[in-house]
């Protein structure tokens, strides 16, 4: 494996100033005798203690490899755990990176973007790409779809990626600040040439009928038997499958969708759940005006249309008075 780039950990350097401190205040007060066993310390930790860091920094990535090519995320993180050697006097960079990897691979996205977020700084360029794509999927799930795609871009361009996975990440979070334009669409057709996933196949199909619902344009529907091992995908497509109801009309059904969105979403810090949640508002505040017959010019010319451009505004609104 190549390496990260070396830190000295706290512990580390910690331990060697105590060590160098209490040599010289030893020899100060006479006590010589402690010298000798202090400057085997002192040694140990110079010299021998990162090569000891170094084999169990190969053993540990080796074995969280092996469990991850696996299937075996969860198991990561228990290894993980009994790192004290690499916890104590290593740099945790190594470690977020396969923690990062495990927490993406059993979808709790949130946790895996901040381990991936620290692991990258210090990645050597073989895993820059796993590491990376990771982490644009974790922004993207979790409600930060501009940075996911500045990320997007980021990949594309230093490393000439083109997956699809990440073609639809852009598209989408495009979409989320408005940009309804050829490029968008470029980046849905290219993702469409490509050999995808079934999950990939879902993302493509979801972001191509929102993409045509924002431009006006006839959309197909959300395919009856689409499903997903991942939460988030079914969450975002009872998103969609909730506004498309919305743009017909059907008020009742739609609402069914949004909040079997917003209650499969609930646990985790999903960014469709959110969505289907703030049109769960919209609905239940333009309900309420027309019960008061109170509604606005406004609010009659938008009746269930969604506005696609206003998701990511809408969002560090609402996360803006949580806190």
């Amino acid at each position: 494996m190549d390496n990260y780039k070396k830190k000295l950990s706290f512990s580390n350097v910690t331990a060697q100033i105590i060590t160098i401190g209490l040599l010289f205040l030893f020899w100060q007060m006479g006590q010589k005798w402690v010298v000798v066993p202090a400057s085997i310390i002192l040694i140990f930790l110079l010299f021998f203690m990162p090569k000891i860091v170094a084999r169990s920094e190969i053993r540990f990535h080796k074995k969280a490899l092996k469990l991850l090519s696996t299937g075996k995320a969860a198991e990561v993180l228990g290894l993980a755990r009994k790192q004290i050697i690499l916890s104590v006097f290593g740099d945790s960079a190594p470690v977020d990176a396969k923690m990062g990897l495990a927490y993406a691979q059993i979808g709790n996205f949130y946790e895996a973007s901040q381990y991936l977020e620290n692991a990258i700084a210090s990645a050597p360029q073989s895993e820059l790409i796993v590491l990376k794509t990771a982490y644009i999927k974790s922004l993207f799930v979790t409600g930060e779809p501009a940075k996911a795609e500045k990320e997007s871009k980021s990949i594309m361009d230093s490393f000439g990626i083109r997956l699809p996975e990440i073609l639809i990440i852009r598209a989408r979070a495009r979409l989320a600040s408005g940009r309804r334009d050829e490029e968008t669409k470029g980046f849905l057709d290219e993702a469409a040439q490509m050999s995808m996933s079934k999950d990939e196949e879902l993302m493509l199909k979801l972001t191509q009928i929102e993409f045509n619902m924002s431009i006006g344009k006839k959309a197909e529907d959300v395919p009856f038997d689409a499903d997903s091992t991942q939460l988030f995908l079914r969450v975002w497509k009872n998103m969609v499958l909730g506004i498309q109801r919305e743009r017909k009309g059907d008020i009742e059904k739609a609402l069914s969708a949004y909040v079997k969105a917003e209650k499969e979403g609930r646990d985790e810090r999903c960014w469709f759940a959110d969505i289907a949640h703030m049109r769960i508002e919209a609905i239940s505040a333009k309900n309420a005006q027309n019960n008061n017959n109170s509604e606005t010019a406004d609010n009659k010319s938008d009746k269930g249309e969604v506005k696609i451009e206003s998701q990511e505004d809408l969002l560090l609104k609402k996360r803006k008075k949580r806190r």
